[in-house]
């Protein structure tokens, strides 16, 4: 009877398990693993076991691959497969190394060891491998590592990663220095490494000797015999008076007192020039690595000046000295002087005078009576009442209209990704303070031949220029400041510039005179637009001009295609060239012409990398080659050219180039 129980019991439990159990497949990579499944009853069909669902712990096993011993989570379904992949044992790495005995290794990036030799334990998979080691190439490759506890074997070639460069030089014993570092004296044969590199050459009494080389593993370079130049000598000029302007073989090098290199063992010509002297003229020569010491004492060159005037017992004075009666004859040097003819109760008379060798000039002066004095100054404030219309503007001698602005911040220049920018247009923040005016309109023709009056803007492609409400144009930048000067004296304002025989030698950032507005007035005021807002072109901010409202400028136009390249296909502002000034609308600041019509020098010497650091009220570099041209003319249709960030550059008269007037209220 018990056994009859236990078997029932057994027969019911077995039914019960087959019902409960669910048929697990365990697949395996790779093939050849063996499964041991660690259940007291895990009965197994073929590729499947009986298992009761929940965690059921297997063990999974291969040569070579790492044993996966883990539970599975057996799930309802009566029919389930389970996936185990085993992962491959690390590998190993064998690397022979020729030529040198030994380099370090990096696998993935990480040290991994050193060649030649073994690099154990390196994960199954492609790897990355670099063997290094100073002065050579390095060896990269890819490397499948199978794993699998087994070794693998690489042979590496490392090549020189260096080549030979010989120098000599004439004469010998030169110091050879490669990037800065001294390596010997000439003759010399070295090993350079791969890349560009700077050799110099230093001697005691030569000039020094500097090269770059581009150096390609494993191509020799012979430089030969290079011919050292024997050090500059100095000369150390001095003269009396100084200021002199000096010369050697006729190129300008300053003026004295100063300390010039010249070339040794050649002659030189040295010319001294100074207003009111004779030019001296001289041989020099100096030795090499020497300084030579000069002093050259000016003889004055003497010029005839006659005086006659009324009444004879008037007083002269010559640069504030009392010379006398103010009729004779005087011989004075060939620079400028002051004279003042005075006598008490008429006027008293001063001009300046430059005599000139060769020429005798006469002056026939009149001094004018306390009463004829007293009627010339309520006509010159009359005049002045006159040429004041209204607050905040002013009219000067020749008739052009000065507007005052009180200034503020610009944004000079382009961002990066506006199109059509150009290099020169480096960003930067600029404040004006300094209150200014800015004429309204660009200088014309006829108000320029009042300056010069055998001035002619020569035509252009049979198209006129020299009309005399045309902008004025084929004048260089020098001749602009002069212009600007004589309308001060003019207008009795402190001369801006300081001007001397042709020749601009510096400003007055003082004076209140007439000059050339800087780079960022012009910006300033041409970009200004509603409060808070600027413009990127004369009619707004996108490109090309509609012309819906009428033409907003005059730029290179359908007009000029006949006569110019690049062209405003679309649209048509009725002149081939410079229009009328002022034919156009005003801007919003009140100017015209700020684009089109001429483009307009600035007062400011051309830096091509301006720097970016915010300035108030800036003059422009201290010094230049070239000056700053701002605006688009009448010959320009690009979009790069019709910006107002476009900085054009020049010395040179130009038939599309001309200016407008600027001036510092205070």
């Amino acid at each position: 009877m018990v056994v009859f129980i236990s078997v029932l019991v057994v027969t019911i439990w077995a039914a019960w398990f087959v019902l409960a159990a669910r048929s697990v497949g365990i697949k395996v990579h790779p093939e050849i693993a063996s499964v041991y499944v660690e259940e007291w009853l895990a009965p197994r069909v073929g590729n499947h076991w009986l298992l009761l669902p929940g965690r059921r712990h297997i063990r999974v096993e291969a040569p070579g691959y790492t044993t996966f011993s883990s539970a599975i989570n057996v799930g309802d379904a009566p029919l389930q497969t389970q996936e185990v992949v085993l992962e491959p044992l690390p590998g190993h790495l064998r690397i022979e190394l020729s030529p040198v005995d030994q380099a370090d290794v990096l696998i993935d990036g990480e040290v991994g060891g050193e060649a030649p030799g073994t690099i154990r334990y390196i994960k199954a998979g492609t790897r990355d491998i670099e063997v290094r080691r100073e002065r050579y190439i390095s060896f990269k490759a890819a490397i499948d590592i199978e794993g699998k506890d087994k070794e693998q074997a690489l042979k590496v070639v490392l090549d020189p990663a260096w080549a030979n460069v010989a120098i000599d030089s004439k004469p010998s014993g030169a110091e050879v220095f490669i990037d800065n570092k001294s390596l010997g004296q000439t003759p010399i044969d070295l090993e350079l490494l791969r890349g560009r590199r700077v050799v110099q050459l230093r001697k005691t009494g030569y000039k020094k000797w500097r090269q770059t080389l581009k150096i390609n593993p494993g191509k020799d370079v012979n430089l030969g015999e290079v011919a050292l130049s024997k050090a500059d000598g100095r000369l150390k000029m001095a003269s009396t008076p100084t200021g002199a302007t000096l010369t050697v073989n006729g190129e300008f090098r300053g003026r004295t007192p100063l300390e010039v290199p010249l070339a040794p063992d050649k002659s030189h010509q040295v010319r001294l020039i100074k207003e009111g002297y004779k030019p001296t003229v001289q041989s020099v020569e100096v030795e090499s690595d020497t300084l030579k010491t000069m002093t050259i004492e000016l003889a004055p060159e003497l010029a005839v000046i006659h005086l006659v005037t009324s009444p004879e017992d008037a007083e002269l004075l010559v640069n504030g000295e009392e010379r006398g009666s103010a009729t004779q004859t005087l011989n004075l040097p060939t620079h400028e002087h002051e004279i003042i003819v005075r006598r008490e109760g008429y006027g008293t008379y001063r001009t300046n005078v430059t005599p000139r060798v060769g020429v005798e000039k006469r002056f026939k002066i009149r001094l004018k009576t306390a009463s004829e004095v007293a009627n010339m100054e309520r006509r010159r404030q009359l005049s002045e009442q006159k040429r004041v219309i209204k607050k905040g503007f002013q009219t000067t001698f020749s008739g052009q209209e000065l507007k005052l602005f009180s200034g503020g911040k610009v944004v000079m220049g382009s961002p990066r990704r506006e199109s059509g920018r150009r290099a020169n247009e480096v960003q930067r923040e600029v404040s004006l303070r300094r209150p200014f005016y800015l004429a309204r309109k660009e200088v014309s023709n006829g108000e320029f031949r009042q300056f010069l009056a055998n001035h002619a803007s020569k035509p252009f492609s049979g198209n006129e220029l020299n009309k005399n409400e045309q902008p004025v144009a084929n004048i260089g930048w020098v001749t602009a400041v002069t212009y600007c000067n004589w309308l001060s004296r003019r207008d009795g304002l402190p001369p801006f510039y300081q001007i001397k025989f042709g020749e601009v030698l510096g400003f007055n950032p003082d004076s209140t005179g007439y000059r050339l507005p800087t780079e960022a007035e012009w910006e300033w005021a041409a970009r200004k637009s509603a409060p808070g807002k600027t413009r990127t072109f004369p009619w707004g901010n996108d490109y090309p001009p509609s012309g819906r409202s009428g033409p907003t400028g005059n730029y290179a136009d359908s007009a000029a295609a006949s006569i110019m390249g690049d062209t405003i296909a679309s649209y048509t502002d009725g002149f081939a060239v410079a229009a009328p000034v002022g034919s156009f609308p005003a801007s919003p600041s009140g100017l015209y012409d700020t684009g089109g019509n001429v483009a307009e020098w600035v007062h400011d010497y051309y830096d091509a990398s301006p720097s970016n650091v915010s300035i108030v009220d800036p003059l422009g570099p201290l010094a230049g080659a070239q000056h700053v041209i701002k605006g688009s003319s009448w010959a320009h249709g690009t979009v790069t050219e019709l910006r107002f960030a476009f900085r054009d550059f020049g010395d040179k008269k130009r038939d599309d180039v001309g200016f407008r007037l600027a001036r510092y209220a205070q």
